[in-house]
């Protein structure tokens, strides 16, 4: 009998010692950063494809369930999936990814935020972030200091590997630290413009002389007054190019070029499943070859 419960115990003890950390992600971005620093200790979904706007996202009954069976969660965090992921959390049921909770990971609490607002904030004002700018994958740098919230919570989650954590992250940080090297010494300087604040960090960490974004308020179509102010400025500045991403409306794009001759890029600001932005290093590339 007690030879038995003796099998079984390392059975049990086997199984556990060798298990997976699951973590579920809400964008590839995130997933990637989760592989690198966990590699073969971590099994690791994503919600969203990246070509989902990660501000307006539904609660699917996939993503509950994803949710329930995950040890760990990591979003972008700083009120970027705040439309949609707390419900998503909140039908889950799982006690220890929640937010406040040992496996929940918000990346946006280990970088210094731009765009922090200052004042009243409202409604009235769009939809704006009270943390900061929210758009930091774009930004090597701020990729590889948002990993340390990474190690941070899989190391609550699997202490026996808080070491190979460690050190895997080293050499994240260091290979976006060499991908932010190699890309600014291919950027060209010039003024360039976005139609929503999404790339401000990636103008910012490259230099990149910006002249603000098309919308006046963000999540707000702009006027046709709005566009028409905006074209002019925009094109006594020499402005060279405006940055959009394909959720940005098309009508609103072709005025604004017709208005101003500066050509707008379409281009993502998220990793893709698929197409050439299927990694941070992919993405950073077609980013910068975008710049005319």
């Amino acid at each position: 009998m007690m030879k038995n419960i003796l099998s079984l115990f390392l059975v049990l003890f086997s199984i556990n010692a060798f298990a997976k950390v699951k973590v579920v992600t809400t964008l590839p971005d995130i997933a990637e950063i989760v592989k690198a620093i966990g590699q073969d200790k971590v099994e690791v979904s994503t919600l969203l494809s990246g070509g989902t706007d990660p501000h307006f996202a539904d609660a699917r009954p996939d993503y509950i369930l994803k949710v329930n069976r995950a040890d760990v969660v990591c979003a972008v965090g700083l009120d970027l999936e705040i439309g949609w992921l707390p419900k998503v959390m909140e039908k889950a049921a799982n006690a220890k990814v929640q937010s406040g909770g040992p496996g929940f990971c918000e990346l946006g609490k280990a970088i210094k935020p731009l765009e922090i607002p200052t004042g009243v904030i409202n409604r009235s004002l769009g939809d704006v972030h009270p943390h900061g700018n929210p758009h930091f994958t774009l930004d090597p740098l701020k990729v590889a200091e948002s990993g340390a919230e990474v190690v941070r919570v899989l190391t609550a989650a699997d202490e026996a590997n808080a070491g190979v954590y460690q050190k895997n992250y080293d050499a994240f940080k260091k290979q976006m630290e060499n991908l932010h090297a190699q890309m600014k010494a291919k950027v060209k300087k010039v003024k360039v413009m976005e139609y929503h604040k999404e790339f401000t960090y990636f103008f910012n960490s490259y230099g990149l002389e910006s002249a603000g974004s098309l919308e006046e308020k963000p999540g707000m179509p702009p006027s046709a007054t709005r566009i028409a102010q905006v074209a002019k400025t925009a094109q006594a500045n020499k402005v060279q190019v405006l940055f959009a991403t394909a959720s940005a409306p098309h009508q609103t794009l072709e005025r604004f070029t017709e208005l101003s001759g500066i050509p707008v890029v379409t281009v993502p600001s998220y990793v893709q499943s698929s197409g050439d932005a299927k990694s941070i290093e992919a993405l950073q590339n077609l980013l910068v070859k975008s710049i005319p």
